[in-house]
């Protein structure tokens, strides 16, 4: 019954703080840090326990899925909780607001879509994830209207062109992401990984990122509770909106730091998500070359591959985080010496043919 108490208690006193964060403006101290992550941990159980109860479940009933048992589908949810504390309470960008509001859609029908006796078209959650992109252009008039100096001819202009390349962007780097969540701590790993790069280059730059401080937080909370640092019965999966949502995030983060703050260039986005960008082109090659549907699942991505030449769940988790942690050196490095475009552009190129003819080197199982 205590233990009750104190969760309610602890529950009260998070949303009195947003509540007034919203009111008056951010509330910045160690206590609202503190509350939030303590609040964040009691927020997870209580979704969890009714994740439970309408089967907003990851059954273990397919060939391609290593985990055992029922898990709760509730990291996106968790994360987006978490984001809104974090931006009314320690203030953000009014951009960073929007980017939160816009992930409604996503995660609207990606939760639906997680519910075991319910299942919706790939072609809604596209949309869904099409009407999250609209949100922000239309609320902000921020989109890819160029492309840099990608071939030493000049800055490639798109202009109003860049409003339907954005969104074919920003959809492609949201199922990148989610096709990348295939083991334990991937795509939150990356994720990490991929913000804290673009931290580090902010921080050269002296510019306070309190938004990626933010996003940081809130994923490794997700990740204390996936990895089982809370115990096997508390652990929770991403699921698609969660997967899809971050990749969404992280898309749009780079997009306004390219467009509107010129912060970065373009091109070194292909090095910040080199990880989910790479395993997605390598297994689409590699799906198209089997007569199969983009969209069909398998076990042709990179971390199946790993998995099928020996190297445990651990050891993969670790390979790929080392390999995203280089690739967002290489991109953190591009921006901040200001190396020529068309440098980081070829040079991907390259890390792509390795990294294919790594993956082709042996044989896949389907």
């Amino acid at each position: 019954m205590y233990k009750k108490l104190i969760a309610i208690t602890i529950l009260g006193l998070y949303f009195l703080v947003l509540a007034v964060a919203i009111t008056n403006g951010p509330l910045v101290s160690f206590q609202s840090l503190i509350l939030g992550l303590i609040g964040l941990i009691v927020i997870t159980s209580v979704i969890s326990s009714i994740a439970k109860k309408i089967k907003l479940l990851d059954t273990a009933n397919e060939e391609r899925k290593s985990h055992t048992g029922s898990i709760p589908l509730i990291g996106g949810l968790v994360i987006f909780v978490s984001i809104i504390y974090g931006t009314f309470v320690f203030g953000v960008d009014p951009f960073y607001r929007i980017i939160t509001i816009s992930l409604i859609p996503i995660l609207i029908i990606g939760t639906i879509d997680g519910i075991e006796y319910i299942k919706t078209p790939v072609s809604i959650r596209l949309i869904a994830q099409i009407l999250a992109s609209w949100i922000i252009i239309l609320f902000t008039d921020i989109y890819l209207r160029d492309l840099g100096d990608l071939f030493g001819q000049g800055t490639i202009f798109l202009n109003e062109l860049g409003i339907p390349f954005t969104i074919f962007a920003v959809v492609g780097i949201c199922n990148a992401f989610n096709m990348l969540d295939g083991k334990d701590g991937l795509t939150g790993s990356v994720s990490v990984v991929i913000i804290s790069s673009i931290l580090l280059l902010l921080y050269l730059n002296n510019i306070l990122y309190n938004w990626g401080l933010i996003l940081i937080s809130s994923i490794l909370i997700f990740l204390a509770f996936n990895l089982s640092l809370f115990g096997n019965k508390k652990k929770i999966f991403l699921g698609d909106h969660g997967s899809t949502g971050l990749g969404h995030i992280v898309a749009w983060n780079l997009i306004y730091l390219s467009q509107e703050k010129d912060l970065i260039t373009p091109v070194s986005a292909l090095f910040f998500i080199f990880v989910p960008l790479t395993d997605t082109l390598l297994t689409i090659i590699k799906r198209v070359r089997s007569s199969k549907s983009i969209f069909h699942p398998d076990r042709k991505h990179m971390h199946h591959f790993l998995s099928d030449i020996g190297f445990s769940d651990r050891a993969i988790l670790i390979i790929i985080i080392v390999v995203s942690i280089v690739a967002g050196c290489i991109a953190v490095v591009s921006n901040f010496f200001n190396i020529q475009e068309y440098y980081v552009l070829y040079g991907y190129f390259t890390a792509l043919v390795f990294m294919g003819i790594l993956g082709y080197s042996r044989p896949t199982k389907d």
